[in-house]
């Protein structure tokens, strides 16, 4: 069930997008605030964003501007301001993947939303259990352990690297960059440089690659931070 972020100033719009989205079998995360939105997206696992540009607080392109700084998420732009010079900038400058402009029928909505899902490969949420079978699993988590299984063996990590790994796992398939994977890791802002999460990154997948040597699951995206594909 594909989990929709819906961001959204206007109630009445807002309530008239869940209750279609709603009925199509999505998830729906409603949010009137685009920096409520980021804290969202941080928090929980998105499938695609719905963006309306004219918010209370920030603009959407704002948001979609950080957006792209640490994620490749689909993101489809909602919004009244149809001028050409917006639809460019909101496709070319800033990476929408596709610009709505209202008003518009929620069926053709939600076939919109549903092409852009098809592009990305949606993965079930990370185990965070041991579980009886650990071979069936690729990665499982033991917070109260500290410790991380990789194909039922334990992973040799530090503890540092073992936050950096988890949280990884637990929102995989997106970009996370080295400035936030620090937060991470010290557990508030710091001001230690980017080449410490290159380092503790380089350990990560010398772990992982002791146990699977013939796959690279942590991916280096260039300018931008780390992923983990599972």
């Amino acid at each position: 069930m594909p989990n929709i972020l819906l961001v959204e100033d206007d109630k009445i719009i807002a309530e008239g997008i869940t209750f279609s989205l709603e009925n199509d079998s999505f998830t729906v995360n409603w949010c009137e605030m685009g920096n409520d939105a980021l804290k969202q997206l941080d928090e929980a696992n998105i499938d695609l964003v719905l963006l309306d540009i004219g918010l209370p607080d920030i603009s959407g392109f704002d948001v979609l501007r950080k957006i792209r700084k640490t994620s490749e998420i689909p993101v489809i732009i909602i919004t009244a301001r149809g001028a050409d010079e917006d639809i460019v900038l909101g496709l070319e400058g800033l990476g929408a993947d596709d610009y709505v402009t209202k008003p518009f029928n929620n069926r053709v909505l939600i076939a919109r939303i549903r092409a852009q899902l098809r592009h990305v490969k949606v993965q079930p949420e990370a185990s965070i259990v041991i579980q009886d079978t650990p071979s069936e699993q690729i990665f499982e988590i033991n917070k109260d352990l500290h410790q991380i299984l990789f194909h039922g063996e334990v992973v040799g990590l530090t503890r540092a690297e073992c936050k950096i790994l988890m949280h990884l796992i637990e929102k995989p398939n997106r970009i996370h960059s080295k400035e936030h994977l620090l937060n991470i890791m010290h557990d508030r802002p710091t001001g230690a440089g980017e080449n410490t999460i290159v380092t503790h990154v380089r350990h990560i997948r010398m772990a992982l690659n002791k146990i699977d040597v013939d796959n690279e699951h942590i991916k280096n995206h260039k300018g931008l931070g780390y992923s983990l594909t599972l």
